[in-house]
């Protein structure tokens, strides 16, 4: 795990992540409005996996609707979504991205609190290739597993994205991890990146001008005219 750590960084992939969710989680927390529009923190967040999914895409692909400077140019990166899950693949390695939930703030809970047979078939896929490869199902905290797993183990090659930003600060976190099958979700993690101050945060990058708002929009003048009844003695 220690080299593919290695590899994101020294590629340009864990800065390009990082500016992608400081600017996604910057400008929907802005806009973030429970009071006034009914938002929760699970439309936040759906919010946010959405543009993440999205931006990440189009930087790669080197889209105009993201400015230049943004475009990713990472020898040997790959973005898709296979499944409708943003996926990444780089120095022989696949990964997957999870937005942490809000109630963790920017430390995923590592001992538990995730069934990956309740998650995306993706995830459940890598958590159980893990297992699998490494030939070992995590027990519960404290426990030791009842038996062990014969064979050597073997490399891992299916790792998770794991972004998180805590909204009474608009500080993000990312962190990479080993997902596996048993009682704790993760075998291993590593952290990415966490940022200590708000001057760090990346400027939101400029869109182009396409009028107000909806909510700014003056209200649409209806405009009838009543049908003229036919006069006496015509069809």
């Amino acid at each position: 795990m220690h080299a593919i750590t290695i590899a994101c960084t020294e590629s340009g992939l864990t800065d390009a992540l990082r500016g992608l969710v400081q600017e996604v989680y910057s400008i929907n927390l802005a806009r973030y409005e429970p009071d006034e529009l009914g938002d929760t923190a699970r439309s936040l967040g759906f919010q946010g996996h959405e543009n993440m999914t999205e931006r990440a895409l189009r930087r790669f692909r080197h889209d105009d609707r993201e400015r230049a400077d943004t475009h990713w140019s990472i020898d040997g990166l790959h973005v898709a979504t296979p499944r409708n899950v943003l996926t990444f693949e780089l120095a022989g390695a696949s990964f997957l991205t999870m937005k942490v939930p809000p109630a963790q703030r920017r430390t995923p809970d590592w001992e538990g609190g995730i069934d990956w047979r309740q998650k995306s078939n993706a995830r459940l896929a890598f958590a159980t290739e893990n297992s699998e490869v490494l030939k070992h199902r995590t027990p519960a905290t404290g426990m030791v597993p009842l038996f062990s797993f014969s064979g050597a183990p073997g490399i891992v090659r299916k790792f998770m994205f794991l972004w998180a930003g805590e909204a009474s600060t608009g500080l993000t976190a990312g962190w990479l991890a080993v997902p596996v099958l048993g009682e704790r979700p993760f075998l291993a993690h590593q952290r990415l990146w966490w940022d200590t101050d708000l001057d760090t945060q990346a400027t939101p990058t400029p869109m182009a001008d396409r009028g107000p708002n909806f909510d700014e929009r003056p209200a649409a003048a209806l405009s009838m005219a009543l049908k003229r009844r036919p006069q006496e003695g015509q069809a």
